[in-house]
């Protein structure tokens, strides 16, 4: 029962912080401002994708809406069929979630994902600009990445 508290707080707490960065930012920062963070680093600032991953794909809400939900689908149904002992995999799988459930959040009732986070470095390298939910997607499917390529030492009999 605690390792699903960790899903569920996870993934609870993720849409949380998610939908409330979205709405802070852009109820309280000019559409066309930009406020710097880190110098040559990190500014935050207004962008709407109203397509998918980079911006492709642009003017297919419904169709992103429906790929949302299905994923959500899967990622609950790979949470039922784990193995709910395993601490990272129920906080991987929740972040995930949260992710996915918050930029669908977006699709629903903007018709875009919200993105603010504007990473760079200097003027030579520039990431395409994010919001909280994709790093959460990035981070859960990074840690169940690294996780699968770790296997528990057998024990040893006695």
């Amino acid at each position: 029962m605690k390792n699903t508290a960790i899903f569920v707080i996870a993934a609870v707490s993720g849409v949380i912080i998610d939908i409330v960065s979205k709405s802070v930012v852009f109820s309280k920062l000019d559409e066309f401002g930009k406020l710097i963070v880190i110098p040559g680093l990190l500014n935050i600032l207004r962008s709407k994708n109203e397509g998918v991953v980079f911006g492709l794909f642009p003017g297919k809400t419904s169709a992103f809406i429906v790929f949302s939900a299905i994923a959500i689908a899967v990622i609950l149904f790979i949470y039922i069929k784990s193995d709910k002992t395993i601490f990272i995999s129920n906080l991987a799988l929740g972040l995930v979630l949260a992710g996915a459930i918050g930029n669908l959040w977006d699709r629903i009732w903007f018709r875009c994902v919200r993105d603010f986070i504007d990473l760079h470095i200097g003027d030579k390298y520039h990431w395409p600009t994010f919001n909280v939910a994709d790093s959460l997607i990035c981070v859960g499917i990074s840690i169940l990445v690294f996780t699968s390529f770790s296997t528990p030492k057998p024990k040893e009999s006695t």
